[in-house]
């Protein structure tokens, strides 16, 4: 795989300032699908479209796409998928994880159960939530939680291009390197995505980014 031959220390290489995330305000849009991109009003949905990061601290994954990891617990019934959560692709050539809002809610076209042999089946739109550790805030499906929240950006009066996913009254997220994690990340490594608020550090690795929903 082309990706497996760039060093780790490639990918976190100092940036120009300009990739920097700028000091921007968010505005909470409201919490209906209208506010959202490609609405359409006959079906109350909006999309599909898939997630980008925008604005990195890092160069080398400007604009790279969402995926997703899951879970595997094991029952006497056989394994079952436990939860998933969004990440984003170790490779940007790979496929894309589509959302789109419906009933108020984002949704991800994601698979939700596991066969008796373990394969991933039964894909579906499924809601998502955010983590209830706002240290930890990933963005999870098969869970409870409270919705992500679409936000603008504003530098001064100024609005910026485009619609930001956060919650927390924060757009900013944190992207980590995690090796594969066997079939839950379909034996592929990838980026750990989760929500930095105030008071929440980056770690070592994580770069800093905010989530642009691309249409």
């Amino acid at each position: 795989m082309l990706f497996q031959s760039l060093s780790i220390a490639a990918i976190f290489a100092t940036l120009p300032v300009t990739l920097a995330l700028p000091n921007v305000t968010a505005r909470a849009l409201p919490a209906d699908c209208s506010s959202y991109p490609e609405y359409n009003e006959e079906t109350g949905n909006a999309g599909p479209w898939i997630l980008n990061l925008a604005n990195s601290d890092n160069a080398n994954i400007e604009g790279w796409g969402d995926s997703s990891v899951y879970s595997v617990t094991n029952s006497p019934a056989g394994p079952r998928m436990r939860w998933g959560y969004m990440t984003i692709v170790s490779n940007n050539q790979f496929a894309k994880t589509a959302l789109q809002c419906q009933d108020s809610r984002l949704h991800a076209w994601t698979n939700t159960a596991l066969t008796a042999a373990g394969a991933p089946t039964n894909i579906a739109w499924t809601p998502l939530a955010l983590s209830s550790y706002p240290y930890d805030a990933s963005l999870l499906y098969l869970i409870d939680g409270d919705a992500p929240t679409l936000y603008e950006h504003y530098i001064g009066d100024a609005k910026q291009d485009g619609y930001f996913l956060g919650g927390y009254n924060t757009t900013t997220w944190g992207v980590q390197w995690q090796e594969a994690s066997g079939s839950g990340s379909y034996n592929q490594p990838y980026f750990y995505l989760r929500l930095l608020p105030d008071g929440q550090s980056p770690k070592a690795n994580e770069t800093k980014t905010f989530v642009k929903i691309r249409y």
